[in-house]
């Protein structure tokens, strides 16, 4: 482990440990060779008990101590979201959004297998089939799915298996509880469609493809579900949020199926994100002042008028007030020295890092789903 790196994310100092370890295929936590694909299917083709088996796997996560040493952390769930939160800036509007992504859902297979005895398949959302009746998808079945909306007091989920679930990092990582909330939304939702993925999926380079991924498809899901899924340092205290982004890395898999040869190594783009945004890459946010969603074609998705706060957004989920920074905060060097790049340009050296959950990999160890690191295949 190297020496802590001090950093200032937001206005709140953190004593942060990066692992000096390069690649999560050492150490025994990946085999050299897949012994074991596993298979990534929607939601919807999943059985019953593979269902029931998949939400009691991250149930496990949400009752199990925390393992990794993260100061605030009381479960597992939280050092997974901390994760996320830790980085958000880092992570989206750059060229590793799409690479860390896909890494980050490893990671949290990593943990419900090995911790929580999950062997099943990993659902995605397949987001496309439930435009105009969100409410309606068996996603949010409250019997055999993730439970409904916001029905509480302030959004809250109140139904289904992760009812009044407490989530505890705020988007600038102080600790102050709030609820797990949403506010199902199908207008955003109509963005996902076969259009507008069909759109990204023509793109030629990865950078083209990476710009167009991170903008529509990748906030209609988000701003389809809202409260917590909104916020997006703070997004994965949803569980909705793996098979979200599930599905955008099938999208990205797709995008390099159609040229395996040269795709399978592409990457590109900045290590720090290009301008203003909220978060959810070109296309999703506005122009400073303009309020999320501006960027959508036909105005605001999401109601309104498109100013602060969103319809259904409470002050006490995940911060307060609106936690979306306008473009970048000061330049992290402890992260951007650590990617390993050689500069702001990313490469497939680029070191992707999750707190000590699991090891470290590089891009290079995500860029094949089916490879050594991953043992993925989309169905």
């Amino acid at each position: 482990m190297l020496a802590p790196f001090l950093f200032v994310l937001g206005a709140v100092p953190l004593t942060l440990g990066l692992s000096s370890i390069r690649s999560s295929a050492s150490n025994g936590q990946e085999e050299d060779e897949c012994a074991v694909i596993s298979k990534r299917v929607s939601w919807r083709n999943l059985t019953s008990t593979e269902k029931s088996d998949y939400l009691k796997a991250d149930q496990c996560l949400i009752s199990s101590p925390p393992r990794s040493g993260i100061v605030g952390a009381k479960n597992r769930w939280d050092e997974l979201q901390y994760i996320h939160i830790a980085q958000t800036d880092y992570v989206h509007g750059v060229g590793a959004f799409l690479p860390f992504h896909r890494y980050f859902m490893k990671v949290h297979e990593h943990v419900i297998r090995t911790e929580c005895n999950y062997t099943g398949p990993l659902p995605y959302w397949d987001e496309p089939a439930d435009i105009g009746n969100i409410i309606g998808s068996p996603l949010f079945d409250v019997e055999t799915g993730f439970g409904g909306n916001g029905t509480g007091a302030g959004n809250c989920v109140a139904d289904g298996p992760f009812a009044n679930l407490t989530l505890r990092f705020q988007a600038d990582l102080s600790i102050d509880e709030y609820c797990l909330s949403r506010y199902l939304n199908d207008r955003a939702l109509s963005m996902a469609t076969k259009e507008n993925v069909d759109k990204c999926l023509e793109r030629e380079t990865y950078v083209e493809a990476w710009n167009c991924l991170e903008g529509l498809p990748h906030g209609a899901g988000h701003g389809a579900v809202m409260g917590t899924m909104i916020n997006p340092f703070t997004s994965p205290g949803d569980p909705i949020f793996y098979l979200h982004h599930g599905y955008l890395d099938k999208l990205w898999w797709d995008w390099q199926s159609r040229n395996l040869t040269t795709r399978l190594t592409e990457i590109g783009g900045n290590n720090t994100a290009r301008g203003p945004g909220f978060g959810f890459g070109p296309g999703f946010g506005g122009a400073p002042g303009g309020g999320p969603g501006a960027g959508f074609p036909g105005g605001n998705p999401f109601g309104g008028n498109g100013s602060f706060p969103f319809p259904g957004f409470p002050p006490s989920n995940g911060s307060n007030p609106f936690p979306f920074p306008i473009g970048n905060k000061t330049v992290n060097k402890a992260f951007t020295d650590y990617f390993n790049d050689g500069g702001n340009v990313t490469t497939l050296n680029h070191t992707l890092w999750s707190a000590g959950v699991m090891d470290n990999a590089t891009i290079a160890d995500v860029m094949n789903p089916s490879g050594k690191f991953m043992c993925t295949e989309y169905l």
